[in-house]
C-alpha cells in the first residue's frame, strides 16, 4: 500500500516566511526605487567581499605554497571593482533595468505596429493588432519613465502573501 504525504502548510515557519513577504512586497510596491538602491548594495557588499576573499586567498597559497595563482588576484580585483560600481551607481542600475525592460516592450510594439500596419487587409484583426500595438508601445513608455514594473512585483509579492497567510489560517482552522 502507498503511503500518502501530507505536507503540513500550516507551521510557523511558513508563516513567518509569508509575513516576511508581505513586508518586501509592501516595501517593494511603496518604494521601488529605494528597495532596488538597497539591493545594489547588498550585492555590491558581496561581490567585496568575494573579492577579499579571493585576494586573501591568493596571498595564503603565496606565502604556503609559494605558488602564485594570478586568476585569484585578477578575480579578487575585478569583484571589488564591479562591487563599488555596483554600490557607487545603485541609481544607475536601477533606471538601466527600468529602460532595458520598457524598451524591449516598445520594440515589441513597434514590431507589432509594423506588422498590423504591412497587413490591413482584415480591418477587424487589423483594428485590434493596431491597438495592442500602441498600447504596448504606451506600457514601454510607462514602464521606461516609471518604476511602475516594480510597484507591480511588489503587488503581486502582496496578494501572494496575503493569500498564503490566509491559507495558514484556514489549514490551521481544518487540522487543529
Amino acid at each position: 500500500m502507498k503511503k500518502i504525504t501530507i505536507i503540513n502548510y500550516a507551521n510557523e515557519n511558513s508563516l513567518l516566511t509569508s509575513i516576511l513577504f508581505l513586508l518586501f512586497g509592501i516595501i517593494l510596491f511603496t518604494n521601488p526605487g529605494g528597495i532596488l538602491k538597497f539591493i545594489s548594495y547588498i550585492a555590491g557588499g558581496i561581490l567585496i567581499l568575494i573579492g577579499i576573499f579571493n585576494l586573501l586567498d591568493y596571498q595564503k597559497t603565496l606565502k604556503k605554497l609559494n605558488i602564485e595563482q594570478k586568476t585569484k588576484l585578477i578575480i579578487g580585483v575585478v569583484l571589488i571593482v564591479l562591487g563599488v560600481f555596483t554600490i557607487l551607481f545603485s541609481s544607475l542600475i536601477e533606471t538601466t533595468i527600468r529602460l532595458i525592460l520598457g524598451g524591449w516592450i516598445i520594440y515589441s510594439g513597434v514590431i507589432r505596429l509594423i506588422e498590423a500596419l504591412n497587413n490591413m487587409e482584415n480591418k477587424t484583426s487589423f483594428i485590434a493588432r493596431l491597438v495592442v500595438s500602441i498600447l504596448l508601445i504606451i506600457c514601454g513608455l510607462y514602464v521606461a519613465l516609471t518604476d511602475l514594473v516594480y510597484s507591480m512585483i511588489g503587488l503581486f509579492i502582496i496578494i501572494y502573501a496575503i493569500l498564503d497567510i490566509i491559507g495558514y489560517i484556514f489549514y490551521k482552522k481544518e487540522f487543529k
